[in-house]
């Protein structure tokens, strides 16, 4: 049996919610949502933090920056009815999309959600014009690499930042020309 997922692209201008086969929404966030946002990239995180020799980022945000990334309109959200379930901030970096915080709530993990963020962000990303999509992960979280690395993202490099280990996954979205045959 097959699953399709149908994806809504808008303008950032413009939000539509885009629903799939396990009725999820995808929106931008409002600012009515910045504790609720909070509490899901803290749920999703802290496991992280004992696998690192540091806290990570996600964790030090306070609900100040959390609220310019949903005014500036690069934080989204996935719903199952009213419920915000997950979320992950999307922008454009001239031709690279950068996805980040992807976090989903502990009881909706395996469902899916995780990858319907990313594969909406990449879908967005490529009408806006983006050619690769690129995510940086904790060297030392083995499920996050292998999270993204399931998804098509290869590794483009490692970089070690306030000593931590970092991973750079690219996926590219312009499929390169083939070459004529005779």
């Amino acid at each position: 049996m097959t699953q399709s997922i149908l994806y809504m692209v808008c303008t950032p201008q413009e939000v539509s919610p885009i629903y799939n086969y396990a009725e999820v929404t995808i929106r931008r966030a409002n600012l009515a949502e910045v504790d609720i946002i909070k509490d899901i990239i803290f749920e999703a995180y802290e496991p992280v933090r004992k696998q690192l020799s540091r806290m990570p980022a996600a964790l030090q945000e306070g609900l100040g920056k959390i609220s310019r990334h949903i005014q500036m309109g690069d934080q989204y959200v996935a719903l199952v009815g009213e419920q915000v379930i997950g979320t992950m901030r999307v922008r454009l970096a001239g031709s690279v999309g950068v996805i980040s915080r992807v976090a989903v709530r502990g009881n909706f993990r395996g469902r899916r959600i995780g990858s319907i963020l990313v594969e909406y962000a990449e879908n967005l990303m490529s009408h806006m014009g983006a050619s690769v999509i690129e995510i940086e992960v904790y060297g030392a979280v083995e499920q996050q690499l292998s999270f993204y690395e399931r998804l098509g993202y290869v590794e483009t490099g490692r970089l070690t930042r306030l000593g931590e280990e970092i991973v750079v996954l690219q996926k590219e979205l312009v499929e390169s020309p083939m070459e004529d045959e005779d």
